[in-house]
């Protein structure tokens, strides 16, 4: 017989770590003879870079090596889908966002990496700044990489649109913007690599939500077997999406080949936001139809997904997010256009959610809008529209079980004390 969990308490396994300090999160950890890296960032969101030069750098006093594109000609750009993000700028090359890494400076000590860092000199060729996804889609916006700006274009289809407006006595059309979200996990990215020279392997502590697929990554792009990849899972300290990709991992890897020594990396809080993904900003162009006794008819929505300098997880996220343009209500007729756009900004990844977060501000804003239009209860109105066993989502997939959407929101409604006229 199934014992069940919910409604009650459960012991977290790892609490008792936790809370005594004995978990070991990536920083915690540490190696005798141990080294320190600090990365040399882009100078500007979009630039080629025409000169760096680590010579003053190099003269400090317990700095180990520098690395650069130049050392690593072999090494292959990396990403969760599409393979663009490159592991080090090199000269002749575009830098695409303040996050890009120039440099790998490995040191004695975080200090003296990190003045060494301020000590790299870098001449670059200023780019047209693209910060809005509208400009980047414009036929005269420079491209952020070699093809169109637009990096995916999704499709949904339901029903007969034309007939939907049709059948609608009121239409409400609106535009919604989303923001920039960073994820904010307490523990930063962080990590520590080992490269074991008898058996060639690479050891790496870092937390990761992914942990095979950035192996297949980190191996890939290095050109390695990934048997030659052991990622060690530490305490992750919060993730909530931004830790599914690629951070410390490979500059790591390429230090501990480069020193045979233990290396650690670390990023500062600043470092975080500016370098790793977040979640991504919609433009949602919304037209939803209903009739005049409060049942949706259509719905049609446009959806411009600004995933960053790089792909990440952005042609999902952001087609996902249009997949569920009409909510947890059912919608006979649906169109839906999505477009993930390269821009200058941080890349832009999974959060959770992935996409339907966005969406749901657009959707349950246009009930509330429709609700008033017809004068209608909108606890009322989001029950009579709500999905039931046997509703068609707008992918058309049919649901068979487990909707609990009706419930949800009266259980919501008493929670909240709703009463009619609240606002």
């Amino acid at each position: 017989m199934l014992k069940s969990y919910v409604g009650k308490n459960v012991c977290k396994v790892d609490a008792q770590d936790k809370v005594t300090g004995q978990a070991l999160y990536p920083d915690d950890i540490y190696f005798e003879d141990m080294l320190y890296l600090k990365i040399k960032r882009a100078t500007h969101p979009h630039a080629y870079l025409r000169r760096i030069d680590t010579g003053k750098a190099e003269k400090l006093t317990g700095v180990v090596k520098i690395i650069t594109a130049a050392d690593i000609p072999q090494v292959k750009n990396f990403g969760l889908i599409i393979k663009d993000q490159p592991v080090l700028v090199g000269v002749g090359q575009k830098m695409r966002y303040m996050g890009d890494a120039l440099a790998i400076v490995i040191a004695e000590s975080k200090e003296v990496a990190s003045q060494a860092v301020k000590l790299i000199e870098v001449e670059v060729e200023e780019l047209e700044v693209i910060s809005d996804p509208l400009r980047a889609m414009e036929k005269d916006a420079p491209l952020i990489h070699q093809d169109s700006n637009v990096l995916a274009t999704h499709y949904l289809k339901k029903g007969d649109i034309k007939k939907g407006f049709t059948q609608a006595d009121i239409i409400a059309e609106n535009e919604y913007r989303t923001s920039t979200l960073d994820h904010v996990p307490l523990q930063v990215e962080a990590g520590v690599g080992i490269y074991d020279k008898k058996s060639g392997v690479i050891k790496l502590w870092v937390a990761t939500q992914w942990l095979h697929d950035t192996q297949a990554d980190i191996a890939q792009s290095l050109g390695l077997s990934k048997e030659k990849i052991r990622i060690i899972q530490p305490v992750i300290g919060g993730a909530f999406g931004k830790k599914e990709d690629i951070s410390v991992h490979l500059h790591l890897a390429l230090a501990a080949m480069e020193t045979k020594r233990p290396v650690k990396l670390t990023y500062s809080r600043e470092e975080s936001m500016i370098a790793q993904s977040k979640r991504h900003p919609f433009i949602i162009r919304m037209k939803t139809g209903v009739t005049n006794k409060g049942y949706l008819t259509a719905c049609q929505v446009e959806v411009i997904g600004d995933t960053g300098a790089y792909a990440s997880s952005g042609p999902a996220v952001v087609h996902k997010g249009m997949y569920h343009c009409t909510g947890p209500y059912n919608v006979d007729n649906v169109s839906g256009v999505a477009y993930t756009v390269y821009t200058n900004n941080t890349y832009c990844g999974a959060m959770r959610g992935f996409g339907t977060t966005q969406m749901a501000f657009a959707y349950e804003s246009q009930m509330d809008i429709l609700a008033h239009q017809l004068g209608i209860n909108p606890v009322q109105f989001r029950l009579q529209n709500a999905y039931d066993i046997g509703s068609s989502t707008p992918n058309s997939q049919r649901l068979t079980h487990s909707v609990g959407v009706k419930e949800t929101i009266k259980g919501a409604a008493v929670m909240a004390a709703w009463k009619e006229g609240s606002p």
